[in-house]
């Protein structure tokens, strides 16, 4: 083999994820490989040293050291054993996959050494018993669910034969209520007489024309309660939820509460591996570092070193000038006198032209070397400085962001969703992403919704009672909270358009909140319309034609048709919001 060959494959050996261990049979590492090393936190120069050295008196490494004992001594065969270790106060588990190295001897082969080959699957089996862990979980939640679907079935049935039951008595009803209609008229009609005239009032002149107002049927005006609700059928959910989301982008390193649990506010949730972050945080520290010591030079540049070296070597080229003048100087003197030839003449003159040119040369260096430090380059030193400052501060924040707490005091609900993942030890997250949610149950909602025709009249802040089959003699008042402004389920072509309405429960003493649950069903009244002082009056005495409404009122001894305008209509009466006061008297139809 080549040295070449060798050092390739050297290279091949040292790029292995794997850690690769080669042991003669006289104890000595020959091979320990750069994955090997960091695996088992041994110096890189570790081939050459005893086996027994290294591992034998270390703690923790007893099932990887007995697996290549067991090679060294049995020399069977290839052998793979899963060791489970402890290195630096961590539990760790090894795949050992052990096998002999052979060399040429005397016409045959013969075994020279024992080959482990060390791969870490701490992360695997950490990850296969989270996933059977998982699997439990969604199987108990699976029996829930079908359980809560056979539970669904028997209601439904139950009320399938109620609705038939309530769709018969409605049909009699009915029946009934057009006998008594039928029963009614027929008997007007045999006490009307065609032959007479009825008395009719006389609208130019206000008075009646066979009838005086005492002989009238009249209602006088009093005011009255009116109270108007809309009822609506929802049920218990948290009074806030808050989502909690990723403030960076790691692995998670330590989860500290599950789904269902009660936790604090301020309590540590999640922690992240920051091994990235203080990575990058020492760089941004050494950026930082060479900025600062940039902008300082450039603020001392007339006593810095370069500067320094320009100015002394424009005085050397003075110095060198000044000598190649007299030079060139004593040179004509003597070529005068003919003691020199002229040729020594020349030399000086170029001698002192080069000197020249490497003066002016110096004074263009030293010009040059100022402008570094001038302003511009000052400028751009000093955001250079900024930017790294910003940078640091910015790492120095992800890494505070490290441990994330729990917002609020609560109960940890997992993250639902087609993106929702179970937190877990070395699981990846993304900034931003959502963990979990921590839902406040010291205070309760009832949320419900309501159709497009009765979403107008309800608005934040009215008043409204909670009542509900799991809680009955109960009686909960609250306030609406929320109307939703979009509808939902707009998916559903076919289904109406309902709002989300959400009513906020007034606080509860320790007896009431203990028989609540969130999600049980809840039966909401809201306050739509209250006027403690309203003035009814029938439906019958009120005429309308158009837009326009009236009703008759007895003023003195006539009878007069007042304009008067609505307001809220109940089963039989009508609010007067104008035209009529207290004690007026009303003309009832007869």
């Amino acid at each position: 083999m080549t040295g070449r060959d060798t050092g390739i494959y050297e290279a091949l050996l040292e790029d292995l994820s794997d850690g690769v261990l080669v042991v003669d049979f006289q104890g000595s590492v020959r091979i320990a490989n750069a994955a090997f090393c960091r695996m088992f936190g041994l110096d890189p120069a570790a081939a050459g040293r005893l086996f027994a050295e290294l591992f034998l008196e270390s703690e923790g490494l007893d099932e990887f050291t007995q697996a290549v004992l067991d090679a060294v001594v049995d020399r069977d065969g290839a052998e793979r054993r899963i060791a489970s270790v402890r290195i630096g106060g961590e539990q760790r588990s090894l795949s050992v996959t052990t096998t002999y190295l052979t060399a040429a001897r005397d016409g045959g082969t013969e075994r020279v050494a024992v080959i482990a080959v060390v791969s870490d699957l701490t992360e695997v089996r950490e990850l296969r018993e989270t996933e059977l862990r998982m699997a439990k979980v969604i199987e108990t939640q699976l029996g829930e669910l079908q359980d809560a679907y056979r539970d669904l079935e028997a209601r439904n049935e139950a009320l399938s034969h109620m609705t038939g039951r309530v769709r018969a008595a409605r049909i009699a009803a009915m029946v009934l209520v057009a006998g008594l209609i039928l029963g009614i008229g027929a008997w007007q009609i045999r006490s009307l007489d065609p032959f007479s005239a009825t008395a009719a009032l006389d609208t130019a002149s206000g008075a009646a024309a066979g009838d005086t107002p005492g002989a009238l049927h009249t209602l006088t005006v009093e005011p009255a309660a009116l109270r108007s609700t809309v009822a609506l059928r929802g049920s218990l959910a948290p009074g806030r939820v808050v989502k909690v989301v990723s403030p960076l982008e790691s692995h998670v390193s330590a989860v500290h509460a599950s789904p269902g649990e009660l936790v604090a506010e301020g309590d540590l949730l999640v922690e992240f591996d920051t091994g990235r972050l203080a990575a990058e945080r020492r760089r941004a520290e050494v950026e930082h570092i060479k900025a600062r010591d940039r902008l300082a030079a450039l603020e001392d540049w007339d006593n810095g070193a370069e500067m320094q070296r320009a100015r002394r070597s424009l005085r050397l080229a003075g110095i060198a000038l000044d000598d190649a003048e007299r030079t060139l100087a004593r040179a004509a003197f003597l070529l005068d006198q003919g003691i020199v030839p002229a040729s020594e003449h020349e030399e000086a003159q170029r001698g002192r032209e080069r000197r020249k040119l490497d003066f002016e040369a110096a004074e263009r260096e030293l010009a040059a070397v100022a402008a570094k430090g001038g302003g511009e380059a000052l400028r751009v030193a000093r955001l250079e400085l900024e930017t790294a400052r910003e940078r640091l501060r910015s790492r120095e924040a992800k890494l505070g962001l490290a441990e994330l707490r729990v917002p609020i005091a609560g109960i940890v609900i997992a993250a639902d969703g087609p993106t929702g993942k179970p937190l877990a030890k070395g699981r990846p997250v993304t900034q931003g992403e959502l963990l979990a949610s921590i839902a406040d149950f010291e205070r309760l909602s009832a949320v419900t919704s309501v159709d497009e025709v009765d979403v107008r009249k309800i608005a934040a802040g009215q008043r409204a009672s909670i009542s509900g089959p799991g809680f009955p003699g109960l009686r909960i008042e609250g306030t609406v909270e929320r109307v939703s402004s979009q509808a939902e389920g707009g998916a559903r072509r076919s289904a109406a358009p309902r709002f989300e309405i959400a009513v906020a429960l007034d606080r509860l003493d320790a007896d009431a909140r203990g028989r609540l649950r969130v999600g049980m069903s809840a039966h909401v009244e809201i306050v739509v319309h209250s006027r403690p002082a309203a003035l009814l009056v029938p439906i019958g005495a009120v005429e309308q034609d158009g837009g326009a409404a009236w009703v008759r009122v007895v003023v003195g001894d006539a009878v007069e048709r007042r304009a008067v305008s609505l307001g809220l209509t109940t089963l039989d009466s009508v609010e007067v919001v104008g035209g009529l006061a207290a004690g007026d008297q009303v003309v009832l139809p007869r």
